[in-house]
């Protein structure tokens, strides 16, 4: 199974793992525990890129360290 990447996701997002990324994670990508979702997205046509953005971190440096969790 190949791997396509999502040109959708920002480069600049998907260098490391940032506070919001690991949120992200930790809550399995689920937009309905995000308080960003909420503010930003959930009354907006743009969709939230943060899921594509943490399946390209966890592609590239695998899941956060115990110690950013």
């Amino acid at each position: 199974m190949g791997y396509r990447y999502n040109v959708s996701c920002s480069e600049t997002m998907s260098k490391n793992w940032t506070p919001t990324a690991i949120d992200c994670y930790k809550s399995g990508c689920r937009c309905s525990q995000c308080n960003l979702y909420k503010i930003y997205f959930a009354d907006s046509i743009t969709k939230c890129k943060m899921k594509d953005t943490v399946i390209e971190l966890v592609r590239k440096f695998g899941a956060p360290k115990e110690e950013e969790l």
